[in-house]
């Protein structure tokens, strides 16, 4: 018994009994084994039942009624046109043994008590006062009535043809406003039908409902529904076990179970399939001439004196090597020294041409040096994310991308005491602690909050019974600008919010420019490089397009589907009267 073993502890126990039976005890431990393991039947039929293996239940009932065919308990829950030829074929084998004869009179956790009338039709004209009416009426189908005080009695007349004894008593107690409670098989005890006779005669069953799979969310939103449905006020949650432990009358309990069984199927789960691109571009242009765009003459004789003796020590140990040849002039010298490359002069290398002669000659000087620009800088970047994200039916999913920047939300500053008479005498490289203490009157600690930036993609799939999924798409992007307001970043926010409504496997985009930028440069001489035509000839022009793009696709998968049913079974329940 103690280590679950139900079927061992009474073949034991039963032992036991034929060893001595003259010892009650052994006796009393046989049945409760028995009654602990039709039990423990009853419940694994249960949640076969739940569960929607009907064949493995009707099992589980008949081996259940087998071992006890006398317990109301697993005859309630006995299904007789499944389960009748299954029982019969068992309890020929168990009905002859010892714990076959005594366990039938042994106590056991009474069922309810069901009513035994005769079957058939009758026909009734009877006019009399309601208790007169009632007996008459019972006792044709072989029930006996008793009264309660709390009955009316009302003069009535009940004219009813062909009547089974479910519909007469259905409408003889609706109009004598009467309630039956069952005392045995054949008799019935008749009371007046308010809250409080309901409360005080109406027989209540216990019965616990395993719902496995079920979150403690969804288990509390399950007792909510049957308290306020079912007006259940005696519900017990267990949410370890997975079950609900119900008090209420009989017909109560089958309407719930009904309704739980339609429920038990769980939500439908859709599988996102989320691939995101990102991709960069870069393309820049640059095709012209560029032309000198300034112009200067000098002197060259004038130029080359100053060359010359600037550079003195270098022309005479040019000179004295035989690099320069002696009594060349300060023209030559200063010419052989730029084409040696000892002495470098802006002038005369972008010199582009000379006029005059003798002591008048002059140079013209440009800038720059006359270029031709034919080039093409061209790049892409692309990045592919690929996940698969499973969410529940109305359930909501969600896909972040990006870091966490910390932002300096606020400082505040403390004030550093100085402990100069205590700290006497204590350097730091060579520098007294006090006097770092006193240069230091207060500590900035600053705030700091982390900002999730980059893309967040939220959604929120719903299965139709059509067996499209509508989406409700949130895409946010929230980035850097590179500007600042009191050293604080400011942040770029951007969010898109959409129903989609997709076949399954149907793939869905997104997309959104982050960024786009264009800029153009145009470099030439004045009027002329603005003509048509004369652009690239006096000029240049460089062209810069800069784009970032990103494209979400969720294509949405069904995994699990729903029932197909659209409405669960019509139940006929009997509501409770108003307190």
């Amino acid at each position: 018994m103690d280590h679950g073993d139900l079927k061992g502890a009474e073949e034991k126990f039963t032992r036991a009994v034929n060893l001595n039976p003259e010892d009650s005890d052994y006796l009393k431990a046989a049945a409760v084994a028995r009654e602990h393991r039709v039990t423990q039947l009853v419940q694994q039929a249960g949640k076969a039942r739940m569960m929607g293996q009907q064949q493995e239940s009707s099992k589980l009932l008949a081996e259940a009624q087998a071992l006890d065919p006398n317990n109301r308990f697993v005859a309630q829950h006995m299904d007789p046109s499944s389960a009748e030829s299954a029982f019969h074929t068992q309890i020929e084998s168990v009905a002859d043994t010892p714990a076959g004869q005594w366990s039938r009179s042994t106590m056991r956790i009474a069922g309810p008590i069901a009513l035994d009338p005769k079957t058939g039709k009758q026909s009734f004209l009877v006019e009399a006062d309601s208790r007169q009416t009632i007996r008459q009426v019972l006792s044709r189908y072989g029930i006996t009535a008793y009264f309660d005080d709390s009955l009316e009695s009302k003069h009535l007349r009940f004219n009813l043809e062909d009547a089974t004894y479910e519909q007469a008593t259905g409408v003889l107690y609706e109009m004598s406003t009467a309630l039956a409670v069952p005392l045995d098989a054949h008799s019935v005890l008749i009371v007046k039908d308010d809250a409080d006779n309901r409360q005080k005669f109406e027989r209540l069953l216990e019965e616990t409902i395993y719902l496995p799979g079920k979150t403690v969310e969804e288990m509390n939103e399950l007792g909510t529904l049957i308290r306020s449905v079912f007006d259940v006020k005696q519900t017990a949650i267990q949410t370890t076990s997975g079950s609900l432990v119900l008090r209420a009358p009989e017909d109560t309990l089958t309407a719930i179970n009904l309704t739980l069984a339609d429920m038990m199927d769980g939500n439908p789960e859709v599988v996102l399939d989320m691939r995101l691109y990102s991709i960069d571009r870069t393309y820049q242009k640059n095709i012209g001439t560029q032309l000198p765009q300034q112009i200067g003459v000098y002197n060259v004789s004038t130029e080359a004196n100053s060359i010359v003796s600037s550079n003195q020590s270098i022309v005479d140990e040019a000179i004295a090597n035989g690099l320069i040849p002696a009594g060349s002039s300060n023209t030559i010298i200063a010419l052989a020294l730029i084409a040696s490359g000892l002495v470098s002069n802006s002038l005369v290398t972008n010199t582009i041409g000379f006029f005059g002669g003798g002591m008048t000659m002059s140079g013209i000087s440009a800038n720059v040096q006359t270029t031709f620009n034919l080039s093409l800088n061209s790049s892409d970047t692309q990045a592919v994310d690929n996940l698969l994200l499973r969410v529940s039916d109305r359930q909501s999913g969600e896909f972040r991308s990006g870091t966490k920047y910390p932002i300096t939300t606020s400082t505040y500053s403390t004030p550093v005491s100085s402990t100069a008479s205590a700290l006497a005498g204590t350097t730091i490289n060579g520098v007294s602690v006090s006097q770092l203490l006193g240069t230091s009157s207060a500590l900035t600690i600053p705030q700091i909050q982390y900002e999730d930036l980059g893309l967040l993609v939220k959604a929120t799939p719903t299965v139709e019974r059509s067996g499209l999924v509508r989406m409700k798409l949130e895409l946010k992007i929230e980035a850097l600008t590179g500007s600042t307001l009191n050293n604080i970043p400011i942040l770029a926010n951007r969010s898109y919010t959409s129903d989609v409504t997709v076949k399954d496997g149907e793939t869905t985009m997104i997309g959104s420019s982050m960024s786009k930028t264009e800029a153009a440069a145009l470099s030439g001489w004045p009027l002329l490089s603005e003509l048509p035509g004369f652009q690239s000839t006096t000029g240049y022009k460089t062209t810069e397009t800069d784009s970032s793009e990103l494209i979400l696709l969720i294509t949405p998968h069904i995994v699990r589907h729903r029932s197909s049913e659209s409405a669960g079974p019509r139940i006929a329940y009997n509501q409770r009267l108003p307190n």
